[in-house]
């Protein structure tokens, strides 16, 4: 998987503002990349968009 310049460089603010510039600046782009392949692997293995079927069975529920 590829991530685009832009969003990398979205990324690498974000992680600059996480750890402070100092460490930061510690890091090599080799595991700056890594860090970004495994937040998107992360969020690939946890997020799953909720279906109509199950919002309406929890929406059933709520009401009860």
């Amino acid at each position: 998987m590829l991530i685009s310049e832009k969003y990398l460089n979205e990324f690498r603010e974000l992680l600059k503002k996480k750890m402070g510039e100092e460490e930061f600046n510690k890091m090599s782009e080799q595991e700056i990349l890594d860090s970004a392949m495994k937040l998107i692997t992360l969020v690939k293995a946890v997020y799953q968009p909720i279906t109509k079927k199950d919002y309406n069975k929890y929406i059933n529920k709520e009401k009860k």
